[in-house]
């Protein structure tokens, strides 16, 4: 069954980050409310594991596998419902998603630690995510244009090379985000490793 193809009269950019704020306060607000769930002596960021980490041999290039397959898992996933007819809602879930994890993140770091809770998460996220930011909004804006290409166009695309050329430009972006994941999870394995070891001396 073909779904009809609704056409908006314009194109409406959305808001990504409005989307990812709203998610990481909605954290935020689940650690406060329910405080002895994630604040426990040896559950998330708690001292017992810091000191695990620090006593911990890391295999980086087992390591470098790991986080590339966990990198590139949620890329395909989201693409492939961007593809579908719900492919713009999945999407700001998607992004809502991240924001409510890293707002449970950050909550549990500065309950537990304070201001070097704040240092802790710093630490956790460079320099990977230097890449990891961009290809995450990079990847919600091409997985919306995919959706709103496939079921809400905004023009017709009565000649071929037009729409063809549309189809090259999504597909050249979707590469470029797996060359962007690649750098990502090489600095994750090799580079992210040494910051915290320097950065646990302090825990």
């Amino acid at each position: 069954m073909r779904f009809t193809k609704i056409r908006w009269k314009r194109a409406e950019r959305p808001n990504w980050a409005l989307s990812f704020f709203a998610g990481l306060l909605v954290g935020a607000v689940l650690v406060y409310l329910n405080t002895e769930v994630f604040i426990t002596e040896t559950g998330f960021l708690s001292r017992v594991g810091l000191e695990r980490m620090k006593r911990m041999e890391l295999n980086e290039n087992a390591f470098f596998f790991y986080v590339l397959g966990k990198r590139i898992g949620p890329l395909w996933l989201a693409a492939i419902l961007s593809t579908t007819f719900a492919g713009i809602v999945t999407t700001y879930l998607f992004v809502m998603w991240v924001g409510v994890c890293m707002g449970v993140v950050a909550s549990v770091a500065m309950i537990r630690y304070g201001i070097k809770g704040i240092l802790l998460l710093a630490g956790s996220l460079m320099p990977h995510y230097l890449c990891y930011i961009p290809a995450f909004f990079m990847l919600a804006d091409l997985c919306f244009r995919m959706c709103a290409r496939l079921y809400y166009p905004v023009k017709d695309y009565t000649k071929g090379g037009e729409e063809k050329s549309a189809g090259y430009g999504l597909l050249g972006n979707f590469l470029l985000l797996h060359g962007v994941l690649l750098v990502g999870a090489i600095l994750e394995s090799y580079v992210n490793p040494n910051v915290m070891a320097e950065l646990l001396r302090i825990f």
